[in-house]
């Protein structure tokens, strides 16, 4: 898939008296580089009106344009003729192509074995750094959530291979050896000596793995990062994880976390915590009015397993939506910047 901005422009069309005009006096207040938001308030093939910046310009165009259309324009050239041209957020437009891919499970557990099981596999990585991320990923293939702890969670990103192309720019000694992407890298590479079954398999996992990265690219620009939750007892899982900071600097940073579950007879579940200095604020949300109940009279429950820090509060809600779209949208909050003619 092309990832190059089309270059495409868009020209003011002037009346006679704005011909007439010096082009120093034809001030639009925009600078060449510069971005800015239009909307298209009159479309057409040929020759369309663009309210931009709080002002309206008559314009020719290359590109077929609706009215309402919400556009991310780039100024190219700002005299002495305004010249536009449609930029394309290409990691948004490469995630509207993929992010559909966070609706599905996860296979973690059955991907670890087909790869390390087929034949040549051991050759891509070193028999240690195997090991070491099969004893890594152990506790994620248990069905008790109790087998694992604070520490692995902390490293997954890193074992996943999602911080693979960060860690390379601080210098080879920054990576951890140990990590999927790495391995799926090797094994498509080397998909000559593997068993078509697997090379498509780690073509998945490895499709799954930079869409994880791309919306991290995303969620960056709110403070967040997303970490998928591999777990064998969840359909699906996501935690973003989020910091904010008080307007007054004496305001201690509050810690958010949001969950995004799928969990095996309990269906779509989100659950907000946020940490603040008294203690932990929870929010779950339900798919249905009858789950919620059923969790709300668990609280006594909730109580009892927290240690580190007290319960201060706990609400309870349902969305008959459904609960994954929450997480998609975030993670596209500024769709208005790609350009989507498509009927």
């Amino acid at each position: 898939m092309s990832i190059i901005n089309p270059l495409i422009t868009i020209r003011p069309v002037m009346t006679p008296a704005q011909a007439a005009t010096p082009a120093e006096g034809r001030q639009y207040d925009l600078q060449a580089g510069q971005l800015v938001n239009a909307t298209v308030a009159e479309g057409g093939h040929s020759e369309v009106l663009l309210d931009l910046d709080r002002q309206r310009l008559r314009a020719q165009t290359q590109t077929p344009l609706q009215t309402g259309q919400k556009l991310r324009l780039l100024v190219v050239e700002n005299k002495p003729q305004l010249v536009l041209r449609l930029f394309q957020d290409n990691l948004l437009e490469r995630l509207t192509h993929t992010v559909h891919l966070l609706e599905g499970k996860y296979e973690l557990s059955s991907a670890l074995q087909q790869l390390t099981s087929s034949q040549g596999t051991g050759k891509n990585l070193p028999e240690k750094v195997l090991q070491k991320l099969l004893d890594f990923f152990s506790p994620f293939r248990t069905e008790s959530p109790e087998a694992l702890s604070g520490k692995e969670l902390q490293l997954l990103a890193r074992h996943l291979g999602l911080t693979l192309e960060a860690d390379l720019a601080r210098g080879p000694s920054a990576v951890e050896p140990a990590n999927l992407k790495s391995l799926l890298l090797s094994t498509v590479q080397t998909g000559g000596e593997q068993q078509p079954e697997t090379v498509e398999k780690a073509e998945q996992l490895l499709q799954k793995l930079e869409l994880f990265q791309l919306c991290n690219l995303r969620l960056a620009r709110q403070g967040a990062n997303l970490l998928p939750l591999p777990l064998p007892f969840l359909d699906n899982g996501y935690l973003v994880a989020e910091k904010e900071t008080g307007n007054a600097p004496e305001q201690q940073t509050a810690r958010k976390v949001s969950l995004y579950l799928s969990l095996q007879g309990l269906g779509d579940l989100r659950i907000d915590l946020l940490q603040e200095a008294e203690g932990l604020f929870v929010r779950f949300t339900c798919d249905s009015g009858d789950k919620t109940e059923f969790l709300s009279a668990q609280e006594s429950e909730l109580r009892s397993m927290l240690t580190t820090l007290p319960l201060c509060g706990a609400t309870y809600c349902s969305d008959k939506g459904p609960l994954q779209t929450d997480l998609i949208r975030r993670i596209l909050e500024d769709e208005d910047e790609l350009f989507d003619a498509r009927i």
